[in-house]
């Protein structure tokens, strides 16, 4: 029998026409060439992308590193100064809070420690550390931060702090007015509220309400002395806002003293201004007596007077919300406190600080053509009436009643 060889193509060709398929050594050949093909398509992706996997790689690294510390760089040096001078390490400072449950006759403040760790970075920092990690993906859309309340104090140098002392007692108005200021405050970054009350221990209902507002505060009490109670016009707030210069002075080097009352209302342009003051601001204070301002009077850049409604022969005519006092200028003034002398308090006060020339006193609010703040009182309610229990008790009404006067 004579046998026939035909070429590989011829063979292949001729099993397509009996079998219908190749070969099992063609097929393999086939397979290896598509695993060969497969394999350069990913490696040439890879090198393709491989710019950014490094800094996907780099973002995650960075990204876990942050979650450990959380602290903009350059904060531990920068604090160290404030830090020992509230006597502290620089590892933490130890922020006054107010007791929920004070006790009575108790001024001793509950400490409660917060390290550099609860502070978030700045929103600077935040958009450049997102805006890195989502360019090393182009299938990114949406990307989130989570704000967190800044912790008192941040970076002093380059963000001074405010300390700004509320004089407070006990009257319907009170809870609501406090509201107003506490989250007015919320947006004000590295700021200490000192809270102090007209009463002889702090009570529950308002370190209640700063707790839940959020705001580093220190809560104090300083009970108007009895002997001027029984006046008829009181000098009212004296005793709370001295007691804070008693406790700026122990716990405070730096940084810009603010008298805010808690029935004013306040544009919060007025925060940032105050916080590079280097002796005495003033600026001008809306809604005040039947001229409806009190104001420096400017003239040149130059106070050449005091625009009031009652000038009562003062020499600093001026609403209480209208200047304010660098911290390390109240150290050199070590007797610098305020009268009890209705009606005189803040020139007083003013005087107290002398010798101070109107040349040195720093002119706000646009050179004083601005008005920030503003006597914005609330409309005086009396007591409310006693609820009776007979017909309400059982309901709501009786809880509701707790947050009445």
């Amino acid at each position: 029998m004579q046998i026939h060889y035909r070429p590989v193509k011829e063979q292949e060709s001729y099993c397509r026409r009996v079998t219908g398929a190749l070969p099992f050594a063609s097929m393999l050949r086939s397979y290896k060439l598509y695993l060969m093909l497969l394999i350069s398509s990913i490696f040439f992706i890879v090198c393709q992308n491989q710019g950014s996997i490094t800094s996907l790689v780099s973002n995650v690294a960075a990204a876990s590193s942050a979650s450990v510390d959380d602290i903009p760089l350059g904060v531990p040096d920068v604090v160290a100064a404030p830090l020992h001078a509230l006597g502290v390490g620089n590892d933490g400072i130890e922020l006054l809070y107010g007791d929920s449950e004070p006790a009575l006759g108790a001024e001793k403040i509950r400490s409660r420690s917060l390290n550099f760790k609860d502070m978030p970075l700045k929103p600077s920092d935040r958009s450049s550390s997102t805006s890195a990690a989502t360019s090393s993906s182009a299938a990114t859309t949406t990307t989130t931060t989570t704000t967190v309340p800044y912790r008192f104090p941040v970076d002093t140098k380059l963000l001074p702090p405010l300390y700004i002392i509320t004089p407070t007692y006990r009257r319907p108005e009170q809870i609501p007015e406090l509201t107003r200021l506490g989250y007015t405050l919320k947006h004000v970054q590295n700021v200490l509220w000192i809270v102090v009350e007209d009463s002889e221990n702090r009570t529950a209902a308002v370190a209640r309400l700063l707790e839940e507002i959020g705001v580093p505060f220190v809560q104090l009490a300083a009970p108007m002395p009895a002997q001027y109670r029984k006046q008829k016009v009181k000098p009212r707030g004296v005793s709370n806002r001295n007691r804070a210069l008693q406790w700026i002075r122990a716990n405070a080097t730096e940084g810009t003293l603010y008298f805010a009352d808690d029935d004013n209302t306040y544009n919060l342009k007025l925060f940032e201004q105050l916080r590079h003051v280097r002796k005495v601001a003033m600026f001008p204070v809306g809604l005040i007596s039947k001229y409806q301002v009190s104001s420096p009077v400017v003239k040149n850049g130059t106070i050449t007077g005091f625009y009031d409604g009652w000038l009562g022969g003062r020499k600093y005519p001026l609403d209480m919300a209208g200047f304010a006092v660098s911290v390390k200028f109240l150290h050199s003034r070590p007797k610098a406190q305020m009268p009890f002398k209705p009606g005189y308090e803040e020139d007083g006060f003013l005087r107290s600080l002398e010798p101070l020339e109107l040349k040195e006193v720093e002119l706000l609010a646009s050179n004083c053509t601005e008005i920030l703040t503003w006597h914005t009182q609330a409309r005086k309610n009396p007591p409310a009436p006693a609820l009776d229990r007979k017909k309400y008790g059982g309901t709501n009404l009786v809880q509701l009643t707790s947050w009445l006067v």
